[in-house]
């Protein structure tokens, strides 16, 4: 079997007026693209990503001014096809 990854919207953004369906559109989309040539969805994973923000920001932390760390999930889209 091999695998793939693809990063999927780490935020889904829809108009004032659009229903939450276009939300989903976006990811069927993705999904539609990436499933060419026998690609098989298999699960959506969440991996959290932690950013060190350097020396400034953990000086600052310090103090309570700011937080060293920076965190943002991704969602991680796994595709699997038979060899």
């Amino acid at each position: 079997m091999q695998y793939k990854t693809v990063a999927g919207p780490i935020g889904l953004m829809i108009k004032k007026n659009d229903s939450y369906e276009e939300a989903v559109k976006q990811y069927a989309a993705i999904i539609d693209r990436e499933a060419v040539g026998g690609w098989e969805l298999l699960f959506i994973q969440e991996i959290p990503v932690t950013k060190d923000k350097g020396c400034m920001a953990g000086c600052l932390s310090m103090f309570g001014l700011a937080s060293q760390y920076e965190q943002i999930s991704f969602n991680m889209l796994v595709f699997g096809k038979k060899d």
